[in-house]
């Protein structure tokens, strides 16, 4: 993120609130006067953060790691289930 008083808190905000609002891809602020001022807001239809691309390999790996949380939260349920039925 960029601007004053910007955390991670803000940058996931500002990101979620631009996906609820507009149908447009989202890609941050493209122009480089930005690094000079952040506290101009350049595109309103942007969150205040860098730009950025969001590549083919990223998508891989985050596909990759919802496979693996799923995974894991299919052992956690199936262990669950397993332990009641013990206990009845």
């Amino acid at each position: 993120g960029v601007g004053p008083g910007n955390n991670d808190d803000t940058l996931l905000s500002a990101v979620a609130s631009a996906l609820h609002t507009s149908s447009a891809p989202i890609t941050g602020q493209l122009s480089a006067a930005v690094e000079k001022n952040p506290a101009v807001w350049l595109n309103t239809s942007q969150p205040l953060c860098k730009a950025f691309i969001v590549t083919d390999d990223d998508i891989r790996k985050q596909e990759e790691r919802v496979q693996q949380v799923r995974k894991k939260l299919e052992e956690a349920l199936m262990a669950d289930i397993l332990s009641r039925a013990a206990d009845t």
